[in-house]
């Protein structure tokens, strides 16, 4: 992925920071001397268009906080979210272009302020031909993406909307095992992030809030029954 502007280097501290990616901590000698002279990092602020269809990759990001919403856009303007890149992550598509030399095939975006590190491509693809651990993360990388869009794909195909909208809601809220945090997003948003229409959201957030599942106000829906929502997709699987 590039980010659009021109990254300066890492200050003091940069081993804390690479605790969010711990493979990299299991870079051979010789790959860490090739990479911590080209080791990048930045803020990048909310609502930036990151990557569009058809653009060169440049750089890989490596997501530290925040996240990058990858998503495709329809003639029509209607949007579908791919997936998110989350703390830990790197974007899957912008890797397999990297690696492919392919053009970018979807747009990635800041919905809230992101710090990243970058790799430089050709420093990525020599760490990648000569690095196991680098290979590994690439290919466990892989590997969670493809199970998450097959899913999106079934659900899609398959699917109802009700479905897929409980599954987003408690997918958002959820912070870790049993945590549930409000969603603070508007039905305009979660629209955008399933491709269907607002009013479509609105009705079944009106649904879900008469069937005890959920709390819904303007922009922050709490979850009131985790286990109830979660049954609304997980009997489907």
């Amino acid at each position: 992925m590039q980010p659009g502007f021109s990254p300066q280097k890492t200050a003091a501290g940069l081993e804390k920071r690479l605790r969010a990616f711990p493979f990299l901590e299991q870079l051979s000698p010789e790959s860490w001397a090739l990479l911590a002279s080209k080791l990048m990092a930045r803020e990048i602020p909310p609502d930036s268009l990151l990557l569009q269809e058809g653009d060169d990759c440049q750089a890989l990001l490596l997501v530290e906080e925040g996240d990058i919403r990858v998503y495709r856009q329809a003639e029509n303007g209607r949007e579908i979210t791919l997936y998110r890149v989350d703390p830990g992550e790197s974007c899957v598509l912008g890797t397999s272009c990297l690696l492919g030399n392919k053009t970018y095939p979807a747009l990635a975006k800041t919905d809230k302020p992101c710090r990243v590190l970058i790799i430089p491509a050709d420093i990525f693809r020599q760490l990648f031909q000569s690095d196991n651990a680098v290979q590994k993360f690439v290919m466990d990388l892989f590997t969670r993406r493809m199970t998450s869009l097959m899913l999106l794909v079934g659900e899609i195909s398959f699917g109802r909307m009700d479905q897929r909208l409980a599954r987003f809601i408690y997918d958002e809220a959820e912070k870790s095992p049993g945590e549930f945090h409000p969603v603070t997003l508007s039905h305009e948003q979660i629209a955008l992030h399933l491709g269907t229409a607002r009013e479509v959201v609105s009705r079944l957030l009106h649904q879900f809030g008469e069937e005890g599942l959920i709390l819904p106000e303007r922009r922050h829906i709490s979850i009131k029954d985790p286990r109830g929502l979660r049954t609304k997709f997980s009997t489907h699987e």
